[in-house]
């Protein structure tokens, strides 16, 4: 009996102790939240409190990228024909297999490219989605190659 109530004694202390911390942190916040706003952001350059104001600003990169990007970067060819990769959620069917075609069933042509100092190239497709792309989403299709017959494409997975 005795250590059974020493367990729950043990446990209402621990609970009220993680209470008291808790609403001590929670009138701290105010002044926690303040100063984070008040410190220059290193992917921005800026403070928040002033990022909040400005309606567009450029983000550095948090990464280094491992390829000339931007104006150095070499472009796909304007008459190249590619494949792009589908974004999450994009594939007809709702659930995604890992047998399914990551690499989209049809092929397109560049509509436009847009380049950027400092920013990778984004493609634009013709009679494609709606969204951009960047080089390593598109799958340049090399002269001559044939994707199987629409059949074989569009039959359903066997069971």
């Amino acid at each position: 009996m005795w250590r059974l109530y020493s367990v729950i004694s043990s446990a209402r202390r621990i609970t009220s102790f993680a209470f008291e911390r808790s609403s001590e942190r929670v009138a701290q916040l105010p002044a926690v939240v303040t100063a984070l706003n008040n410190e220059v952001t290193c992917l921005t350059g800026k403070k928040p409190k002033d990022a909040i104001r400005v309606k567009t600003m450029a983000q550095k990169p948090s990464l280094p990228a491992n390829r000339p990007v931007g104006l150095h970067e070499p472009l796909i060819p304007s008459d190249a024909i590619v494949r792009y990769l589908y974004a999450s959620g994009e594939q007809e069917g709702g659930r995604w297999r890992a047998t399914d075609c990551n690499w989209s069933l049809t092929e397109h042509s560049m509509r436009n490219v847009v380049r950027q100092g400092g920013q990778p190239a984004l493609y634009y497709l013709t009679e494609g989605p709606a969204r951009c792309f960047v080089r390593e989403e598109l799958l340049i299709m090399p002269p001559g190659t044939e994707l199987p017959p629409d059949w074989v494409l569009t039959r359903p997975a066997a069971r």
